[in-house]
């Protein structure tokens, strides 16, 4: 139905090389645009429970309260990480906030010297994200001056309407905000109510002796028994902490009854951290409420642009880069794209025009015509795999409206490298995201690139040795003494660390212990007990439980290491497992556990008939230590379940 029509686009100036580097050298420390900033108040916390040396029970009786600066500094912490978290961009000014009030409340922070220290990070993470900003508006202010005068919209062009509905008004998000703000004041009233009337209690209680008689399953508290002065009734009351049968007690008494162990701390920390977290919350729905309502304003008819190109990374999103670089350039940022419109041809029956997503898909329906850009279920060809992904991967020009960090939405229009070549304008969130670190391979899924890499060792084999003779009949996999340990030490070893921290109740002692546990335990058995056998026949594996599979040659489609993971593709539909142990063998000893050797060896094979071994490898010569595996894992489920009815 869509033609391949370009549709009008305004004239706009280029993002050349050198304003590509400009941006560049101003957009400085672009990791930090990240959540990594929320690992400062993680680490000030773990720092805080290491150098705490504050005892279980406080000595001085009556005196047991915790000051309300100090149970406040753990919800100042949790504020901040809360941000940093969930706004990666956000102010500087919370660190910095957060390091003054950890310096100025007293006792925040346990040690002599833990403050100062954790008040000079907060300042410095605040200065490198106050450095980071700065940067951010002036390649802001570059990209202004370079792009100029808005241009119109290509449906402005056209005379028609932006094909993009407005976001929703942001009814829910306010509500909830209410509601949390609310919350958080109630939790606050109550903590505060509930601190003041226990020390108002405490103050005014009876002190008695109490004897511990039993202690409750898993050590922490226990039944105390005590008699009031004047009265010779034995009574019993529940009191906190790890305690021992016959220890003598310090008990607070009231008047209506109420007791509680003289020597427990009374800690409002719990409040706080609820009045901090709900709080928080509260504030960024609100200010996630706004930047919506900013956005549901009217866009105007057109907005200042750029000439760009763009290549679409891993996770299909498209990367930015300057329109006179080269095809391997790196980019400058990645696009995280919302809603999409489509260019619609001028027909017979109706004008051209921008068609929304919806609109498009349910014009697609009408057609049959074959999607060749849907690959969740690739059957390809070798040549078409590697062909695909090389094309996709060749950068295009686009037409980029607004540019990042403008406080509204880009709007990016190109025509897609992949079939069906539509035009398509694309409206994209105002920050700059980072590329990624890794090399892009395109917007496929796995099994596209597992058999585009394979493409690329048959090819490398063909010019290597175009008249090369047949391969030798081999099993492939780690030392044998290495896969008949690697279950049952795993098995110990995980059970050592469940067992040190293992809690009561079902889910904490029972659950966790045997469902992480076995899954762990799976996990490195399939690293270390692979198996994988090449002849005549074709290619039998073996993994972790199940019995060995195998697949003729014919059915074999590709292997390729990919995402960390030797990935075989044939008759059994899948095969894989972890590389890492076997990159790491091969790299510090050498020998015949290199992965991408397997794997090209295995794609050679199964694409070139000449290449294939004369020989057939006899039954059972892979699974060897499938036996081991199953014990292993069987010993540890009947481990994990009796520690658990022991206890």
């Amino acid at each position: 139905m869509f033609g391949h029509s370009a549709p009008p686009l305004p004239v706009a100036p280029a993002l050349t090389l050198a304003a590509a580097d400009q941006w560049r050298a101003a957009r400085v420390w672009r990791r930090l645009e990240s959540r990594w900033p929320a690992v400062l108040p993680v680490l000030t916390v773990v720092l805080a429970i290491g150098v705490d040396d504050t005892p279980e029970r406080c000595a001085a009786l009556r005196a047991c309260t915790v000051p309300y600066a100090e149970s406040a500094a753990p919800a100042v912490l949790l504020v901040e990480f809360l941000v940093l978290l969930l706004c990666p961009r956000g102010s500087f000014a919370v660190p910095a906030v957060t390091g003054v009030l950890l310096w100025l409340l007293p006792n925040a922070l346990p040690g002599p010297w833990l403050p100062t220290v954790a008040c000079a990070a907060h300042l410095a993470v605040a200065a490198a994200l106050y450095r980071v900003a700065a940067g951010r508006r002036r390649a802001r202010a570059q990209l202004v001056a370079l792009m100029g005068p808005p241009v119109p919209y290509p449906w402005t062009m056209l005379g028609g309407e932006s094909p993009f509905e407005p976001p929703s008004a942001p009814l829910g998000r306010r509500i909830l905000a209410g509601l949390l703000g609310a919350g958080a004041a109630v939790l606050l009233l109550v903590g505060v109510s509930r601190t003041e009337d226990g020390i108002r209690r405490a103050a005014t209680a009876d002190e008695v002796r109490a004897t511990v008689r039993t202690v409750h399953d898993g050590g922490e508290g226990a039944t105390v028994e005590y008699r009031l002065p004047h009265d010779t009734r034995t009574l019993t009351a529940e009191v906190g902490g790890e305690r021992t049968v016959g220890e003598q007690v310090p008990l607070l008494v009231d008047d209506a009854g109420r007791t509680r162990a003289a020597d427990e701390w009374q800690d409002s920390t719990p409040w706080w951290l609820g009045v901090g977290a709900t709080g928080t919350c509260a504030v960024l729905l609100v200010l996630s409420a706004h930047r919506t309502v900013r956005e549901r304003r009217p866009a105007g008819d057109g907005a200042p642009a750029l000439r760009v190109r763009v290549r679409p990374d891993e996770d299909g999103r498209m990367v930015v880069l300057p329109l006179d670089g080269g095809d391997r350039e790196s980019g400058l940022w990645r696009l995280w794209e919302g809603g999409a419109a489509f260019y619609a041809p001028a027909d017979l029956d109706d004008p051209a025009e921008w068609l929304p997503r919806s609109a498009h898909e349910a014009a697609d329906e009408d057609d049959d015509e074959d999607d060749e850009h849907d690959d969740e279920d690739w059957s390809g060809t070798l040549a078409e795999a590697a062909e695909l992904v090389e094309r996709t991967a060749v950068p295009v020009e686009a037409l980029l409206y607004q540019g990042p960090d403008g406080g509204r939405r880009q709007l990016l229009v190109f025509r897609s490298p992949a079939a069906p070549h539509e035009w398509t304008a694309v409206s994209a969130a105002a920050r700059a995201v980072p590329p990624r670190l890794r090399r892009d391979r395109g917007p496929h899924n796995d099994a596209v690139l597992v058999t585009a890499e394979a493409a690329r060792h048959v090819e490398q084999d063909l010019a290597e040795q175009p008249d090369g003779g047949p391969e030798p009949a081999r099993v492939f996999g780690l030392p044998t003494a290495l896969r008949c340990v690697a279950a049952p030490v795993a098995a110990v070893l995980i059970g050592f660390a469940i067992s040190g921290t293992a809690e009561g109740g079902v889910l904490g002692g029972l659950v966790r212990p045997l469902f992480l546990g076995a899954a762990a335990l799976i996990s490195v058995t399939s690293a270390f007990g692979w198996q994988l056998a090449v002849d005549r026949d074709g290619v039998s594996c073996s993994g972790v439980l199940l019995r060995a599979r195998r697949a003729s040659w014919q059915q074999v489609t590709a292997a390729a290491v990919h995402r960390g993971r030797f990935t075989l593709r044939g008759g059994f539909r899948e095969f894989g497992f972890p590389v890492l142990p076997a990159r790491l063998l091969h790299r510090h000893f050498g020998g015949p556990y290199d992965p991408q050797q397997i794997a090209r060896t295995v794609s050679v094979l199964a694409h070139r008939p000449e290449r294939r071994p004369l020989t057939a490898l006899p039954e059972g010569a892979v699974g060897s230590t499938l036996l081991v595996n199953r014990l292993a894992l069987g010993g540890y489920a009947v481990w994990a379940v009796a520690q658990y009815l022991m206890r």
